[in-house]
This record gives C-alpha cells, sequence and structure tokens, in this order.
C-alpha cells in the first residue's frame, strides 16, 4: 500500500490565478498562449528565473532585459504566496502515525516547489517526489504516474492516488487501475466533472472528500478491502 498526492490545491494554496495567466496579463501576451506557456512552466526543467525569460523572449519576441524584472518577480512570489492548506499538515501526520508511506505527483514549477518546501519541509525532505518540470511530462499523461510506479517499484493496484482535479489526477489514476481519493477543494473548478460523474458519465472515483481535513488512515486501509 502506498499514497500519492498531488500538491497544488490538494495540499498547498496559492494564488487564484496561476503563473502562465499572470504572466499573459504583465507581457501583453496573446490568449493562444497559455497552453504552450503551461507546457513550458510545467514539463520544462528551468531552475531559475533566467532560463524561464530566455524561453519566453525567443517565443514571443520580446527582449530578456524588458521582462525578466517581472519573470524575476512572479519567481519569488511563487515561493513565498504558498501556502498550506487547512487540514494538509495534519493529514499528512495521521498518514504517517498510521504507517501508510506516501509521496507526491504533482504537475508544479520550480518556485512552488520551493513554496512546497519552505511548507512542508519534512515531507519535502524525506519523501518520493515527481514534479512535472523535473520528469518533462506533465498529468493528466500517463507517463508521470508510470515515472513513479516503476521508481517505486509498485503497481497501480497497489496504490492511492490523492488530488483536487478529476481530469488530472483521478482519470488518469482510474485508468491505470489505481484507487482514488478525490479531494473537492476548488467544488467551483471541478463542476462539470462532479456533474458527469454524478450523471454515470465519467467513472467515480472510490472516495470524495471535502478536504484533506477529513482524510484519516482507515479511509485509506478500506479502500484495500476485499469488499472495497
Amino acid at each position: 500500500m502506498f499514497v500519492f498526492l498531488d500538491i497544488g490545491f490538494t495540499l498547498l494554496g496559492g494564488p487564484s490565478q496561476g503563473p502562465a495567466g499572470r504572466l499573459m496579463k504583465h507581457l501583453g501576451l496573446p490568449l493562444d498562449a497559455k497552453d504552450p506557456l503551461n507546457h513550458l512552466l510545467f514539463d520544462t526543467p528551468l531552475e531559475k528565473p533566467e532560463a524561464l525569460a530566455d524561453h519566453i523572449a525567443r517565443d514571443y519576441g520580446l527582449k530578456k532585459e524588458n521582462i525578466l524584472p517581472f519573470i524575476a518577480e512572479l519567481w519569488d512570489k511563487q515561493v513565498h504566496e504558498a501556502y498550506p492548506l487547512p487540514g494538509a499538515v495534519a493529514g499528512l501526520q495521521r498518514l504517517r502515525e498510521g504507517g501508510i508511506p506516501f509521496g507526491f505527483i504533482s504537475n508544479i514549477w520550480a518556485p512552488f516547489l520551493a513554496g512546497f518546501a519552505r511548507c512542508f519541509p519534512r515531507e519535502f525532505k524525506e519523501c518520493p517526489l515527481f514534479a512535472s518540470y523535473q520528469q518533462g511530462v506533465a498529468k493528466p499523461n500517463l507517463e508521470l504516474f508510470l515515472i513513479a510506479l516503476r521508481h517505486m517499484g509498485l503497481k497501480p493496484q497497489e496504490t492511492v492516488m490523492i488530488g483536487d482535479t478529476y481530469e488530472a489526477d483521478m482519470a488518469p489514476a482510474l485508468e491505470l487501475g489505481m484507487k482514488t481519493i478525490w479531494i473537492l477543494t476548488r467544488p467551483d473548478k471541478e463542476r462539470f466533472d462532479l456533474v458527469d460523474v454524478l450523471n454515470h458519465q465519467k467513472t467515480r472515483p472510490h472516495q470524495t472528500l471535502a478536504s484533506m481535513e477529513h482524510l484519516h488512515p482507515d479511509q485509506v486501509v478500506t479502500l484495500f478491502s476485499p469488499s472495497a
């Protein structure tokens, strides 16, 4: 038995507008820049703001020296704007006390991962972590899950995926045969998937919780009982 958890808005909160949106607004980029920017942020091993500025300057015909100050500021904000969501610290501690090992599979970029390290220093140091920007692939691509499973020597049926997003967390985990716990931190964002699940148009996760405050080890153990 092993638990994988998403990070952003499962454990860690931040600004309502993501980094791609903030970059687009400040730099005056076109609407169709959002998907390429998200791929750049979450699929590319960029460790410093200068590297991100290089890519954006080249891709959109901008001068690096003009955009670097804002990118450096955004980078720093993403480190310090991150905060633990209610119940997240206690939920992980309950898993630890229950003897349930856990790690992380997350679509995340370098500064927000630094924010996670600041807010969850023990977990960052001790637990396996598979960050999209380090692996070069992001959820819902199954490959990020498969990388984690191969590295840990686990079969999907031996694991649980806990996350706040149906499309990125629940759907690929269910496809692979993992157990699933859907954390509805942002139910309004998930409303269309909720409707599809309720109407039996999408596969129902094994459990659904309002937040990490409601996660207890016995709920994880129950997923592996013969009747589950």
